[in-house]
């Protein structure tokens, strides 16, 4: 749902774009309508206009930084900007920021006398057209379903309260979501829903989250008590879920406000506890670059495995197994495949010669692993398929391995490693982490994990940039690989 979401924000931004294009030419027209000595003097067209000239500011930069603006105040973000008015508020301010920004190069740019007229009428008449087009595009929505995918929901609590926010969701919500069915929380309390509409106990959300594919839930209880629902958000924040709460009068968890809109209903967001930094957002950036430039470089390696595998033994390429990402979402996992086709199914009966500790399985004369597999596992060449996981947003370059999911099956009954792995979740697995550099299958399940909660805890910029160049050099000695 969040790529078909976020292909539609993409859309809608181009759209945006060539309608404030348009909006300038028309502008432009009108200006030297009203202006018809500067036609005759010289000619001046909306591309003369797009890059430095002496009558406005380059409407390309406005145009970007226009976009920029909006996308900043959630303009373009289905959980904040779903309603006319909401949507009309943000238009309304990205302009007067827009205007003040034209107003600081007027100041900044002194030897430049910018047209007014022309300047207001781009601001103005984009502004118009940009209400008009959402206004139409919300209509659209709203009574026509042109099947796109919709917001799956869960409504904490199983009383009266929940039983009437269902039925606010289904007058009110405008096919904006799927209503998946009620949690039941921890307190008890009278009970109002239909027990098949139950889907599971907040206890067990990461189950029902991945059971369900979840993106929003929505606390409907009065028996959920603040510190429950801050632990919830904490939670639900991991696992890149939306929480949304009935403003009750007992108040809310966060005391950072933010309404947000179901449909037509105005909820609290209290999900929203922190924020993606700039160095988060760069990392996001980085990862796309590299992976798509490092993609081209090695696709000569690439394709030559591919053979390989398919030359020595029979199956598919590519193996794709569960594993557990951010806030313990479950992903596919995708890797050359290095053993043989029921690697799997023989995993169970060579587990007493496990040499590993913990949850991890390592065996280092493992018979299940094919000549390739041996050589393409020394070198982590079966690891170059996760860049399709780096793409998709599973994980990034850097970061905690991700384990399988039976593995971590068996961390749940130690509360102390189970929280361990609560910390290790708060962000997205990685293809290279301090345990590929440090030793790989050399350490221990315990070091593993204690490298982990350090990169968690000790994140930044220059850790990621030092681990990658520490990751090569790992990876050409073959030291650790199993």
């Amino acid at each position: 749902m969040r790529r078909a979401q976020r292909l539609l924000s993409a859309t809608v931004v181009l759209c945006d774009a060539l309608l404030m294009g348009v909006s300038l030419a028309v502008v432009c027209r009108l200006w030297l309508f009203w202006r018809p000595q500067l036609d005759r003097v010289v000619q001046i067209t909306p591309l003369d206009l797009l890059g430095p000239n002496d009558w406005m500011p380059p409407a390309a930069a406005l145009i970007v930084a226009w976009i920029g603006t909006l996308g900043w105040l959630g303009y373009y973000s289905p959980a904040r900007s779903f309603s006319t008015i909401r949507s009309v508020q943000l238009l309304t301010r990205a302009a007067w920021v827009m205007l003040l920004l034209v107003v600081v190069a007027q100041f900044l740019l002194y030897q430049r006398l910018f047209s007014r007229a022309l300047v207001i009428g781009f601001l103005g008449l984009s502004t118009l057209s940009l209400g008009v087009w959402r206004w139409a595009v919300l209509r659209l929505f709203s009574g026509v379903d042109i099947g796109l995918p919709t917001e799956r929901v869960a409504v904490i609590g199983v009383g009266e309260d929940a039983l009437l926010m269902s039925q606010r969701l289904a007058r009110e919500g405008r096919a904006a979501f799927r209503f998946m069915g009620f949690l039941r929380p921890a307190a008890a309390e009278d009970q109002r829903v239909d027990e098949e509409q139950v889907i599971g106990r907040l206890n067990d959300l990461r189950a029902v989250v991945n059971a369900y594919a979840l993106d929003t839930v929505v606390i409907a209880s009065r028996t959920v008590e603040r510190a429950e629902a801050m632990e919830l958000t904490t939670r639900c924040s991991q696992m890149g879920l939306r929480v949304l709460q009935v403003p009750f009068t007992w108040g809310i968890v966060s005391p950072r406000l933010d309404l947000a809109e179901l449909g037509q209903l105005q909820l609290i967001n209290i999900s929203r506890l922190s924020y993606t930094s700039f160095a988060q957002a760069w990392k996001r950036g980085f990862d796309l670059v590299a992976v798509i430039i490092g993609g081209l470089i090695i696709s000569p390696i690439l394709l030559l495995t591919m053979a390989l595998i398919r030359l020595e033994s029979p199956g598919p390429v590519l193996y794709t197994a569960s594993r557990v990402g951010k806030g313990g979402r479950v992903f596919p996992f995708y890797k050359f495949r290095s053993m043989v086709v029921d690697a799997d199914r023989l995993k169970d009966a060579l587990r007493e010669r496990n040499e590993s500790d913990g949850a991890l399985f390592k065996i280092k004369d493992d018979p299940r692993i094919t000549r390739v597999g041996r050589f393409i596992r020394k070198y982590s060449i079966d690891e170059f398929p996760q860049f399709l996981n780096v793409l998709r947003g599973d994980m990034n370059l850097v970061g905690p391995r991700p384990l399988p999911v039976e593995d971590l099956k068996r961390v749940e009954s130690d509360p102390e490693i189970a929280y361990w792995f609560e910390l290790r979740h708060q962000v997205p697995p990685g293809i290279t982490g301090l345990w590929q550099v440090k030793g790989r299958s050399d350490l221990g399940f315990q070091e593993m994990v204690q490298l982990d909660i350090y990169y968690v805890q000790s994140w930044s910029v220059w850790l990621d940039l030092k681990i990658l160049l520490l990751t090569l050099p790992a990876v050409l000695k073959g030291r650790g690989a199993r």
